[in-house]
């Protein structure tokens, strides 16, 4: 079977992946990243993204997990330089299905529980990423496996098992990656594929996704000839390919050692198998081969089998370096180094369980005492905190094959009860063995802690963030793992944290700050990356926002008192209007303290797209427009004030914020919608902001990559964008080298009238101050009902999107004229992608995207530029965005002398502006005179 890689013609087997047909073929690079770096084959199995290719004109492909079709056209795909292919319209709606069980993963505990539950005769649906079920454990082999060597026991059984759920008729959807879940009376996941998406509701869940190996990370552990251990396995074990050799495998447990095993049956070459345990544990050997005598003597084959080809195996030895040449490996407890040559070298250190779609449907973690790695709560027979989730396998904690199928048997049983049939209970006795074998085996191959990697190792491969960065980071105050992606980018790449989080909550302990599973990052939507074009549907166009209001967020505050007793001026709220406040009162000579609920610059000031507006964004303007549009026309001077006011800041840092000014398009895409372009710019002249209509011509020569079907623009030069995240950090540093305290996780519970001050409360301790600046955004109101005062303002949670990394396609901000849309490119090359879109609060207080809203939003921004549609969606969020009557709030607070009250739902564009006026009104009593008509007073006429 004849397929092209960068033109050139290459063969593949049938059931090749494109990964085994060109490790087959001796290549490995298969893109260049963020920094140049090379790209390729990594973990195997869709985990690390690493292997994205472009297949077909359609970049983001996976080539561990896309099957070669004759004539297919793979090409590498380079972060920085790729274009990617053009949207070819809306995506079909998902079909629905209806079912009592559905069962994420067809591994081991997934296809034995859903064997039983359709025995039970209940509707099951399964769900499978991968192209054949079985999972890591059972994988088969392809049709075109390169050897003749015979089945061993663990095939054999997998056939036996794909078999038996054939003939019971269990529907497997396999190549479908479930990307949300959501829980409450019932369960809805959405899941993609090849052949289209499924929307399921069911009464109950299971999810039986496995784990993914955790690397050790060193020195060049992400160069193009290192391979995960279970990366190698699923060449050698479904194709039939060996890596090129000679192979070093370097680990800890016996995934190396089976791998060694397998690479010697098909005829390769092993230089070494390097194991950190010492392996001298003998009443741990006595105790595995009581429970399991067969795996036991399994390995003792295998380490046979390797002392008859002359392998040489170093115990209690690791890897400490990656070279083009081989790898550096040196004694567990120290001494001296030694090289050992090799073509690939295969790595892993334990293994992880998935939790993203555990987290997506709340179920609670808790600390594997073992790692300290967040596992899911659950029972012996897989049962979750949430009602109706289970959670069967190593999905929930490491137990091995064994112990997934029996607990996946267990999950059965008790499924079928809680769906009120008559079901006995599963014996436990399978698992309870097979956990005596597992306890054993860690015991056997217990090794020491790693030491602290050195500064240059890389722990986030997708953004190339190493270690030295991160601690330089922690040493600037990041002391949880949102912070730290905040201020490097860690975890923002393809991988979405799967590698880097657990590394940075490693660094984290070292530093002293060790984090529990509420300080990891937000579960969000898409769980794992997927096309523009499998989830743009057109969505009808609306007006205003939905309302919510605010909940407590979880999380216990700390035991730390608050650093300061009193201050002149207390903020409260952390996101930019408070930061900026605090900054310009301190550099002032004003004591200030900042109280923030949650961690600063995490909520709509973190989480916005950091566009500068200067023209009026559509549903500003006309009959969209709250009460008629003309506070919103009057802001737009603040604006432009800000906007300078961020270059001063800039300049006057010495700080980089990622700020340019690029201009902003509004394209139109009917001749009827220009007259209201027309009107809406003689507006934005009056106030004194430049806007010109323009014709298709010259909106091609500013965009290229603006879809055909737009006719025409409005265009503002004046607009611009920046960088939430670096420049709510710099002037954090500035406020607090000028003195200003800013206390993390520091919610205000009461507030008190204290002679002429007042007395905030906060679980951490009182603070007394004369005067207070309320900035808490969408939580606004809720402080003021603490002093008996209604603020008029509300929470709107609101969404924002963002792409994988392509080529420069977008060089201004574009919005639409008669569509919820903003769109950038940032200097990172993602594209960022939002327009107001309507978000929900969850039960927990987090504010979470809508399906509906995504599909909408990413429908828009296709249709606008085509080659949006190309790219997949890495991640989306919601942040509490405020929503009072479309203009900002400034002034004193009614009736309550000394506190000043700032709000405003355009928070980034206006937040150093907004930030100096409220100190200044706070501290002198007095607001500028042109801000009186956004005071209080226009609430009260």
């Amino acid at each position: 079977m004849r397929f092209t890689w960068n033109g050139a013609p290459l063969e593949a087997r049938p059931g090749d992946s494109i990964a085994a047909a060109l490790t087959a073929a001796g290549i490995r690079k298969l893109g260049s990243g963020c920094a140049g770096q090379d790209r390729a084959m990594f973990c195997g199995m869709g985990v690390c993204q690493d292997c994205a290719v472009q297949v077909d004109g359609q970049v983001g492909r996976l080539a561990c997990m896309t099957k070669v079709e004759p004539g297919m056209d793979v090409h590498q795909q380079d972060d920085l330089t790729t274009l990617p292919g053009r949207w070819a319209g809306e995506a079909t709606p998902p079909t629905s299905l209806t079912v009592d069980c559905v069962i994420v993963g067809a591994g081991p505990a997934g296809l034995r529980a859903a064997l039983a539950l359709v025995q039970a005769g209940l509707r099951v649906q399964v769900l499978d990423e991968r192209d054949a079920a079985g999972g890591q454990f059972y994988k088969p082999r392809t049709e075109g496996f390169r050897a003749d060597t015979p089945h061993g026991a663990q095939h054999r059984a997998g056939t036996a098992l794909r078999a038996a759920i054939e003939a019971a008729g269990v529907p497997v959807a396999q190549g479908q990656i479930v990307w949300h879940a959501r829980a409450g009376e019932q369960f809805i996941l959405r899941s993609h594929g090849e052949t289209g998406g499924l929307e399921i509701t069911a009464r109950t869940v299971l999810l039986a996704t496995g784990a993914y190996e955790l690397p050790p990370m060193v020195p060049g552990w992400t160069r193009s000839n290192v391979l995960s251990i279970g990366g190698a396995q699923t060449l050698v074990r479904r194709y039939g390919v060996l890596p090129p050799g000679p192979v070093l495998i370097a680990g800890n447990g016996p995934l190396g050692w089976q791998l060694a095993d397998e690479i010697l049956q098909l005829g390769g070459k092993v230089a070494a198998l390097v194991e950190r345990a010492r392996l001298r544990d003998p009443g741990a050997v006595l105790r595995a081969g009581m429970a399991s005598p067969g795996l036991i003597l399994k390995g003792a084959q295998q380490r046979l089998a390797m002392a008859r080809a002359g392998v040489p195996v170093l115990t209690g030895w690791e890897v400490t370096e990656i070279t083009e040449a081989g790898a550096l490996v040196a004694p567990v407890t120290g001494g001296e180094s030694r090289m050992i040559a090799a073509g690939t070298v295969c790595i892993g250190e334990g293994l992880a369980p998935q939790l993203d779609l555990a987290r997506l449907l709340g179920a609670d973690l808790s600390p594997d005492p073992r790692n300290g790695l967040p596992v899911p709560t659950r029972t012996p027979d897989g049962a979750t905190s949430v009602p109706g989730l289970w959670i069967a396998g190593d999905a929930g904690g490491m137990g091995g094959a064994p112990a997934a199928e029996a607990q996946g048997a267990m999950a059965a049983a008790a499924i079928a009860r809680h769906l009120g049939l008559e079901a006995p209970l599963a014996s436990a006795g399978r698992l309870h063995r097979a956990r005596r074998f597992q306890a054993a085996l860690w015991a056997l191959f217990d090794a020491p802690r790693r030491a602290p990697c050195p500064d240059t190792t890389m722990i986030c491969r997708c953004e190339a963030v190493d270690a030295g960065r991160l601690r330089a980071a922690m040493r600037d105050g990041a002391c949880d793992p949102g912070a730290l992606k905040r201020a490097t980018r860690m975890g923002m790449g393809r991988c979405q944290g799967r590698y880097c989080l657990p590394a940075a909550q490693r660094l984290l302990a070292e530093a002293g700050q060790p984090t529990g599973p509420e300080r990891l990052f937000a579960p969000q939507v898409p769980a794992k990356p997927v096309p523009v074009s499998a989830l743009g549907i057109e969505k009808p166009e609306w007006g205003g926002h939905r309302e919510s209001a605010p909940a407590a967020r979880p999380g216990t505050p700390p035991e730390t008192p608050l650093a300061q007793e009193t201050a002149d001026l207390v903020v409260i709220g952390g996101g930019i209007t408070g930061i900026s406040a605090a900054l310009f009162a301190a550099r002032d000579g004003v004591r200030v303290t900042v109280l923030e609920r949650g961690w600063l610059n995490a909520e709509a000031s973190g989480g916005n797209a950091g566009s500068l507006h200067l023209q009026l964004l559509s549903w500003d303007f006309g009959q969209k427009a709250v009460g008629g549009g003309d506070l919103q026309l009057r802001t737009l001077p603040l604006q432009q004030e800000s906007i300078a006011l961020w270059a001063d800041l800039q300049r006057s840092l010495g700080a980089d914020f990622e700020m340019a000014t690029t201009g902003g398009l509004m394209v139109a895409e009917t001749e009827a919608q220009i007259p209201f372009l027309e009107r809406k710019a003689e507006a934005e002249a009056r106030v004194g902001i430049r806007t010109e209509i323009i014709g298709a011509d010259r909106l091609r020569q500013i965009a290229p990559e603006i879809s055909d079907r737009m006719v025409a623009a409005a265009w503002c030069p004046g607009e611009g964008k920046i960088n939430p995240l670096a420049a709510s950090l710099a002037l954090i540093a500035e406020a607090r080298a000028r003195g200003a305290v800013f206390e993390e996780q520091a919610p205000v519970t009461a507030i008190a009238r204290d002679g002429t001050g007042y007395a905030v409360q906060t679980p951490r301790g009182t603070i007394r101050a004369p005067r207070i600046l309320i900035a808490s955004g969408g939580w606004s109101s809720q402080i003021g009902r603490m002093l008996g005062a209604e603020i008029p303002v509300k929470g709107a949670p609101l969404q924002m999107v963002v792409t994988e990394r392509t080529a420069p396609i977008l060089p201004c901000l574009v919005a639409h004229v008669d569509r919820h849309l903003t769109m950038k490119q940032t200097r990172a090359g993602t594209i960022l992608i939002g327009g107001a879109w309507t978000a929900e609060t969850g039960p927990a207080g987090q504010s979470r995207v809508l399906p509906s809203s995504l599909e909408g939003n990413l429908w828009v921004a296709a249709r606008t530029v085509p080659s949006v549609g190309g790219l997949r969606v890495l991640r989306s969020w919601a942040a509490m965005n405020i929503d009072i009557d479309g203009a900002p709030l400034i002034g004193a607070l009614p009736g309550h002398p000394g506190i000043t009250v700032a709000a405003t739902a355009n928070g980034y564009t206006l937040g150093p502006f907004m930030g100096r006026e409220a100190a200044a009104a706070a501290l002198s009593g007095q607001l500028r005179q042109d801000l009186a008509a956004f005071s209080f007073e226009r609430f009260q006429s």
